[in-house]
């Protein structure tokens, strides 16, 4: 629930999946706010001065541009960090330099996972490449704003319409078509409906949030048992779900195994999270009608 007015606020990668959804409501309230392609802003050398926020009365900026492959950033570390974070640092300095308040989007890939259950003023200790670029801008943004910022932790987001190749969407479409799904059993993160994401932000927004907070469901689930759970509802053979360790399907990455996160910030009587297995049943029903 909002209820106090979220500030007009520019959407930097309006053309990914986050980027889609934040900025179709933030046109909803301001029809006229920005909103730019990834195509069209070079994060190596950004310059936001031709969208001229400031002028327009922009507050805010969303930071959802930037490369957010695990495997591209650890077989890339020097290119990606060059948009990741020198890029991206410099993006977050020019808003600052325009009076605009960056709202950088991060990841529960700044965790070791090794214990699973972290708040917002957990330690960071990545293990993945693209972790550490999420924590070296988590420090760096500190810096840059002097405590005028947002950083939105997030676990893995997905939606539950159309062919859009988020986690449920993708898992439906592997088993639809036959195929096995080898899945991850001790992998354990919070899988969070997009539309969830967005509402958690805007209220972060209106209350005027400053600092990192953690934005994901309250539920902890594998690959492995949100596989298993989708192929039983899709009427599929669970057998197709092959059971396997997060290091047999990672390609030799070490991967964090327990990223679930819990807030400290979001208000439990006001901002809540659809339940997973409604989230399944969507899915399913849409497979159906499709």
């Amino acid at each position: 629930m909002i209820d106090k007015i979220v500030p007009k606020t520019a959407v930097i990668g309006a053309d990914g999946f986050l980027g889609v959804n934040f900025f179709k409501s933030c046109r909803d309230l301001y029809p006229d706010c920005v909103g730019t392609l990834i195509s069209n802003l070079d994060l190596i050398k950004p310059d936001i001065g031709p969208f001229s926020l400031a002028k327009s009365a922009h507050q805010e900026a969303l930071i959802l541009a930037g490369i957010t492959k695990i495997v591209e950033c650890q077989n890339d570390p020097p290119g990606t960090r060059k948009i990741n974070v020198s890029g991206t640092l410099e993006l977050i300095r020019q808003l600052v330099q325009e009076g605009i308040k960056p709202v950088f989007f991060s990841s529960d890939h700044v965790f070791d996972g090794k214990k699973g259950s972290y708040a917002e003023d957990s330690a960071v200790n990545p293990l993945t490449e693209y972790g550490k670029q999420k924590a070296e801008v988590e420090s760096g943004i500190k810096e840059l704003t002097r405590g005028n910022y947002l950083v939105v932790r997030l676990s893995k987001v997905f939606s539950t319409g159309g062919k859009d190749g988020t986690l449920l969407n993708q898992m439906a479409g592997t088993l639809l078509r036959g195929e096995t799904i080898r899945a991850a059993y001790d992998q354990l993160f919070c899988p969070t409906f997009v539309n969830d994401v967005v509402a958690a932000v805007k209220w972060a927004q209106g209350e005027r949030v400053s600092g990192i907070i953690n934005v994901c469901s309250p539920e902890s689930w594998s690959r492995y048992d949100l596989a298993v759970t989708l192929a039983k509802k899709l009427g599929v053979d669970a057998v197709r779900v092959e059971k396997a360790t997060l290091d047999e399907v990672t390609a030799g990455i070490k991967y964090p195994k327990n990223t679930t996160m819990v807030s400290k910030v979001l208000p439990r009587n006001r901002i809540t999270f659809k339940p997973i297995m409604e989230c399944i049943d969507e899915v399913v029903q849409k497979c159906k009608e499709r």
